[in-house]
C-alpha cells in the first residue's frame, strides 16, 4: 500500500510541475505575442527615439506676388549649426573653426562643444550659405546643419497691412499671411541620424531625410505699380494736409478685384516694431476693411441709386432747399445755411445739398433702406479673403427715429467701412451688381502649376442698368461742373462724389475734427477704375472736394499713364434747341412724362389736377436742362 501512495504522490506532484510550466510558458508567449505583434510598433517608435537623433528641415514658405508676377513676400533659405559633442574628435579646433566663422566667443563655444551629455547643441541660427561653405571647408567632425527659412518682404513697407507678417515660428500672425497660413507654409522635413544612448553617431550609421514640402504661391488682384502710385500719392498728402492717416482703396468695379489698398502711416516689414505692440497694432490695421466710419455725402451716391430704382424720384424731379428741413420739430441743416434753392436731382447731387436727400430718403422709408443695405452686404459682412472684416454699425430699425434716417439720407448716423463704400458705389455705376471684393487671385506650386483661380462672385443685383447709367451721367456732372472738380483729369471723362463727415469722440462731435473723402470712377460711359481716398483729419480745409479730391486726380492721373488708356477728350453734352409744345390741360404725371422725354425740368405751383398755364409759354424755344413752370 506504501508503494501504491508514492506513485500516486508522485504523479500529482508530476502533473503539477506540468501545469506550472505549462502556465508560464503561456505567459511567455503571450507576452513574445504582445510585443511582437500587439505593441511592436509603441517599441520600436520609442527604440527610435532613443537611437535615432532628429534634426528639422524647415519647409520653404511659398510666395506671394502681384497679379503680374512682382514677387512681393520671399523665403530665403538660411541654415542652423549644431554641434554633436559625443562626435566631436577635436574639441579645440572645432570651437575655434566655429568661432571664427560664426564670429562667436571663443570660450563659449567650447563649452558648448564639450558638453557631454546632451545628444545636440544648437550653436547658430540663420547662418547664410557662404559661412557654411567656409565650415565645410575645414571640416571637422561633430557638426552638422539644418535648413531654416526666413521670411523676407521686397519692398519694406508696401502693402504692409494686407500682407502681414509672420512670427518666430514661420507661421502668419496678420493679414493674408495668416489668413493663407496653411497654403503657404507647406509640411516641414526632418533629419535622422543613427546614435547611441550617449548620443555617439554609430559606426557605419546611415542618415534618413524626409524632405520638406514647400509652401504653394499666392498672386493677387493687386498690381504693383497701381500700388506704387497710391502709396507715393498718399505719402504727397500726408506732407500737404498734416493729417493723421491718408486710405486709399482703387478696385475694378467690374469684377471686385482690389487693385491697390494702402493706408498712412505704414511699418517696414523687415524690421517690425514688435517692442511697441500697441504702435503695432496701430499701423498694422488695415483700416479700410476693418474699421468703419460715417461716410458723408459720398453716401448720397448711394441713396440717390436706391431712389431711382424704386421710382421714387427721377432725374427731372426738383426740390427746394431753404437751408434746412425740421422733421418731427428738429431742425437738420443743410451745409449751405442760405440754400441752394430750387435745383433738379442732379444739381441737388452736384451741390451735394443734404435737403435734397433728406427728402429722399424719407420716400425710401427706413425697412426699404434697411433692406437695401442688407442685400449689400453691410449689415453682417462682405466676404473679403481677409480677417477682421467689419460689418456696418446701424441703429437697430425699429429704434430709427424721422430725424435719423433724415441723417442717414446724407451719411451721417450710419457708420460703414472704406470697403463697404466701395463696392456699394461700384454697384450704382457697374450695372447695378454688387460684387464680393477679394485680394487672392490664384494659387500656384513652386513649379508654376495653378492649383486654384478666384473669379467674380456676385452678391446681390441691386440696380438696373436705366438707374445705371442715370448715376453715371449725373456723377460725371459731379466733377465736371459741380463740387467734385478738382478730381478732373485733362483730357479724360471721371465721375465721383465729395465727401465732409464730423467725427465723434466719446459720443459727441469732435471739434475741428474731420473725414474727408472723395470716390471717383474712370471711364465715364465703361468703368474699369474706381478710385476712393479717405483722409482723416487734415489740418487746414478739411472738405472733401478740397482736399481728397486731387489725391484721387493723382492717382486716376498715374493709371491713366501706367495702363496707357488714352485721352478720350473733354466730355461735351451736345445742346439743342426745341419748340416747347403745350401741356395745358394735362395731369402732372402726363406733363412729368412729356417733359422727361424732351430732357427739359419742372416746378409745380399749385395743387389743381390739371395743368391750367406753364411758363415758358408753347412755342419758346428752350434747350436741354431748361425748367418748365407748371401752373395748376
Amino acid at each position: 500500500m506504501a508503494i501504491k501512495y508514492s506513485s500516486y504522490s508522485m504523479i500529482k506532484r508530476l502533473l503539477a510541475l506540468t501545469m506550472l510550466v505549462a502556465f508560464f510558458a503561456c505567459i511567455i508567449i503571450f507576452r513574445i505575442f504582445y510585443l511582437q505583434i500587439i505593441g511592436g510598433y509603441s517599441l520600436v517608435k520609442e527604440g527610435l527615439t532613443e537611437w535615432l537623433r532628429d534634426l528639422p528641415l524647415i519647409a520653404a514658405r511659398g510666395e506671394i506676388t502681384d497679379r503680374n508676377g512682382v514677387v512681393l513676400a520671399s523665403s530665403h533659405t538660411t541654415y542652423d549649426v549644431y554641434i554633436r559633442p559625443a562626435d566631436v574628435t577635436d574639441e579645440e579646433g572645432t570651437a575655434k573653426l566655429l568661432s571664427d566663422v560664426l564670429e562667436k566667443d571663443y570660450e563659449e563655444t567650447y563649452e558648448k562643444v564639450t558638453k557631454k551629455g546632451l545628444s545636440e547643441i544648437k550653436i547658430a541660427t540663420d547662418i547664410e550659405k557662404e559661412d557654411v561653405q567656409k565650415i565645410l571647408k575645414d571640416f571637422k567632425s561633430g557638426i552638422f546643419f539644418t535648413t531654416d527659412t526666413v521670411r523676407n518682404y521686397n519692398y519694406d513697407s508696401m502693402l504692409c497691412q494686407i500682407l502681414g507678417f509672420v512670427g518666430a515660428d514661420n507661421a502668419g500672425q496678420t493679414g493674408l499671411e495668416a489668413f493663407y497660413n496653411t497654403y503657404l507654409a507647406g509640411s516641414d522635413g526632418v533629419c535622422l541620424v543613427e546614435a547611441d544612448l550617449k548620443g555617439t553617431t554609430l559606426n557605419n550609421s546611415l542618415t534618413y531625410f524626409e524632405n520638406p514640402i514647400n509652401g504653394l504661391n499666392l498672386k493677387l488682384t493687386v498690381d504693383f505699380k497701381i500700388q506704387n502710385a497710391v502709396e507715393e500719392s498718399l505719402a504727397k498728402a500726408m506732407i500737404e494736409t498734416g493729417a493723421k492717416s491718408a486710405t486709399a482703396l482703387v478696385t475694378d468695379p467690374k469684377t471686385g478685384e482690389i487693385l491697390a489698398i494702402s493706408t498712412l502711416p505704414s511699418y517696414d516689414l523687415n524690421n517690425i516694431p514688435r517692442d511697441d505692440m500697441s504702435i503695432l497694432n496701430s499701423l498694422s490695421r488695415a483700416t479700410a476693411i476693418v474699421d468703419t466710419y460715417e461716410p458723408g455725402s459720398t453716401f448720397k451716391a448711394i441713396v440717390t441709386a436706391i431712389a431711382l430704382e424704386e421710382g421714387l424720384t427721377s432725374e427731372h424731379n426738383y426740390f427746394y432747399c431753404p437751408g434746412y428741413r425740421i422733421i418731427n420739430g428738429v431742425q437738420i441743416n443743410c451745409a449751405r445755411r442760405s440754400g441752394h434753392g430750387s435745383q433738379s436731382l442732379e444739381q441737388g447731387l452736384m451741390n451735394s445739398c443734404n435737403c435734397v436727400f433728406m427728402d429722399l430718403i424719407a420716400r425710401i422709408g427706413v425697412e426699404k433702406f434697411y433692406n437695401y443695405l442688407d442685400k449689400m452686404g453691410f449689415t453682417s459682412s462682405l466676404g473679403i479673403d481677409f480677417p477682421g472684416e467689419t460689418s456696418a454699425v446701424l441703429m437697430p430699425l425699429k429704434s430709427v427715429t424721422a430725424p435719423d434716417l433724415a441723417r442717414m439720407g446724407f451719411g451721417q448716423t450710419i457708420a460703414i467701412s472704406a470697403l463697404q463704400m466701395t463696392a456699394g458705389f461700384n454697384a450704382v455705376i457697374n450695372g447695378g451688381n454688387m460684387l464680393q471684393p477679394y485680394l487672392l487671385k490664384a494659387i500656384s506650386t513652386e513649379t508654376g502649376k495653378e492649383v486654384y483661380s478666384r473669379s467674380t462672385t456676385q452678391i446681390s443685383k441691386l440696380f438696373s442698368e436705366q438707374t445705371s447709367n442715370a448715376m453715371r451721367k449725373m456723377l460725371f456732372s459731379v466733377v465736371d461742373k459741380g463740387g467734385g472738380k478738382y478730381a478732373k483729369v485733362d483730357g479724360y471723362q471721371i465721375g465721383g462724389k465729395t465727401g465732409t463727415a464730423q467725427k465723434y469722440e466719446n459720443g459727441a462731435i469732435a471739434q475741428g475734427k474731420y473725414i474727408a473723402s472723395f470716390i471717383g470712377f474712370a471711364p465715364y460711359d465703361d468703368p474699369e477704375y474706381s478710385v476712393y481716398v479717405v483722409i482723416d483729419e487734415p489740418k487746414g480745409a478739411y472738405y472733401g472736394g478740397v482736399v481728397a479730391a486731387p489725391v484721387a486726380a493723382e492717382i486716376f492721373s498715374k493709371i491713366f499713364t501706367i495702363k496707357n488708356v488714352a485721352n478720350s477728350g473733354n466730355f461735351e453734352t451736345e445742346e439743342k434747341t426745341i419748340e416747347l409744345p403745350t401741356f395745358i390741360g394735362m395731369t402732372i404725371s402726363e406733363a412729368g412724362s412729356e417733359i422727361a422725354k424732351l430732357g427739359l425740368q419742372y416746378l409745380v405751383q399749385g395743387d389743381g389736377d390739371y395743368v391750367t398755364g406753364q411758363i415758358a409759354a408753347p412755342g419758346t424755344m428752350v434747350g436741354k436742362n431748361d425748367i418748365v413752370l407748371l401752373i395748376f
